[in-house]
């Protein structure tokens, strides 16, 4: 199977190419737009996803049976800065994808976010109405939409917060934590926001398990517990040996009362997937051969 993965060169991306690109595995093909990982065991492209001719030569050239689109405008402050990049980011460049697919019969794998619902009530499952509240949900709604029309050939895949081991230069929750820690700073996080935090390489099993075995519709691949960002600090600081008392609750400022969290058990059930909790995901975390503290 030919496999074009959007987005390879991001967190997640260089994490899925590495689980999808065994020697006896489906041939991959990733697209970037900076960040190159230098993998030369797939076929890498740079492409600028709002340039159409430009998406429209790859797939010509690659005849992808199955697309993972993971690019996207993703931080929520930035789109909402700039509105009109995010727009043609999330929504015109997965559009133009959708309509590829759609006439080349590929399918489509699209990585969406918890941010499609309002935040009000927490641990959304995947039969529940999307009413999002920011720029950044708003476009990653309608790219699902584009998703959707695709029909038997679409499937979504929701998550939540993401952590792991970066690539060098780059950040994430939990490494940014842990190095404030160890320095002996503190740190102050809401009590109120609620996410369902998920360690990359469990996400990227759930990819992967759809990939080989895909079912078209709405999926969410999260963490087990539902927690707030306060309580995630803690339990990184306990894992990781650090001092938990630098780890302060906050109950205002922007996002303080946001519950979002997604409810996966449908799909841990159809996709016969472990469903990890947030202990074992740090632990995991902690004993993976790319801790720069091991």
């Amino acid at each position: 199977m030919r496999i074009l993965v959007i987005g390879a060169s991001g967190f997640i991306g260089r994490y899925l190419v590495e689980r999808l690109g065994a020697p006896s595995g489906p041939r991959i093909y990733c697209t970037f737009r900076s960040g190159y990982s230098g993998d030369d065991r797939n076929h890498w492209y740079r492409v600028e996803l709002t340039d159409a001719v430009a998406v429209d030569k790859v797939f010509s050239m690659i005849r992808p049976e199955l697309v993972i689109h993971l690019a996207a405008m993703a931080d929520v402050a930035e789109c909402e800065r700039d509105k009109a990049a995010a727009t043609a980011i999330n929504v015109g460049a997965t559009s133009e994808i959708a309509k590829l697919c759609r006439s080349s019969g590929a399918r489509l794998l699209f990585v969406s976010t918890e941010y499609v619902f309002d935040g009000r009530r927490g641990f959304y499952n995947e039969d529940d109405l999307p009413n999002p509240t920011t720029h950044y949900g708003r476009t990653k709604q309608a790219a699902e939409q584009a998703t959707a029309g695709l029909g038997d050939l679409g499937a979504v895949l929701r998550t939540s917060i993401v952590y792991g081991w970066p690539a060098p230069g780059r950040r994430n929750f939990v490494p940014a934590l842990v190095e404030l820690l160890q320095r002996g700073e503190t740190w102050h996080g809401s009590a109120g926001a609620m996410r369902s935090p998920v360690y990359v390489e469990h996400l990227v099993e759930g990819i992967a398990r759809l990939a080989d075995e895909f079912q078209p519709g709405i999926h969410h691949v999260a963490g087990r517990d539902c927690v707030s960002m306060y309580y995630f600090a803690l339990a990184v600081a306990a894992e990781f040996g650090l001092d938990q008392g630098l780890a302060l609750p906050s109950e205002g400022g922007p996002g303080s009362h946001e519950r979002l969290g997604l409810d996966c058990h449908g799909t841990m059930r159809r996709l016969g997937l472990e469903h990890h909790g947030l202990a074992a995901g740090l632990a995991a975390m902690r004993a993976s051969p790319l801790n720069p503290n091991a």
